[in-house]
């Protein structure tokens, strides 16, 4: 009886230790958050008392963005799928921290316009009737790598409990769009696709903000 008593409480006080083991020797942390990059999901591993390692993969299926160029209206829809490294730095040896990285992206924007046949448009340096421009395509283009920096919060190695909240927020430098704008008349239409390319530059003027692309998210995060 006294025996069976004493494993008891021996079985008893390992599984409150256990319970409460601190997440500070914890060698995983997986992540899921949502933002401005779509839904993402991160695996994270700790690199001392200061830092972490940090590996994650997002995808954000629709977005759209819309600009006016020469009375047309382009609105481009967009899909973005990135793969991310980051280094965290937890100068405070706790939650807060500040990152740096590379997010690997591939973007697929396009946006398509057929002007009213009845109208003019001033395209480059000439105009056109409507239906002589057929049918617009633009499509934008960034670099496929991009440097991140950011700061955040994740309390996964640090925090007395498992679960823990994380954010983060910053910017991906992914550079200006590179603008290609077509039309499935310029092979009967002269002068039309040297036109077109004038128009090409004004397109990228107008989209020139999106080269620094704003990282926000928030999600929760559990230790290993």
């Amino acid at each position: 009886m006294l025996r069976s008593a004493r494993f008891t409480w021996l079985m008893l006080c390992l599984a409150l230790l256990v319970g409460h083991t601190s997440p500070a020797a914890a060698e995983l942390a997986l992540s899921g958050q949502i933002g401005t990059l779509g839904l993402q999901g991160q695996v994270s591993v700790p690199m001392g008392k200061y830092f972490a390692g940090r590996i994650g993969v997002s995808a954000l299926p629709s977005w759209s963005i819309s600009t006016d160029v020469s009375n047309l209206n382009f609105d481009y829809s967009m899909a973005l799928y990135t793969v991310g490294a980051f280094l965290d730095w937890h100068p405070m040896a706790g939650g807060f921290r500040i990152t740096g990285g590379v997010i690997l992206n591939s973007s697929d924007i396009n946006a398509d316009v057929t002007p009213a046949a009845d109208q003019s448009f001033k395209i480059g340096d000439h105009t056109y009737p409507g239906y002589a421009l057929g049918k617009l395509n633009s499509k934008a283009d960034f670099n496929p790598i991009a440097p991140y920096f950011g700061v955040g919060y994740n309390g996964a190695f640090y925090a007395q409990d498992r679960l823990s909240f994380t954010c983060d927020v910053g910017v991906m430098f992914w550079g200006a769009p590179d603008i290609t704008l077509s039309s499935d008349m310029t092979k009967l239409v002269p002068g039309l696709e040297k036109d077109l390319k004038r128009e090409e530059q004004e397109l990228e003027n107008n989209l020139d903000y999106l080269k620094y692309y704003p990282v926000a998210s928030m999600g929760v995060s559990w230790a290993f």
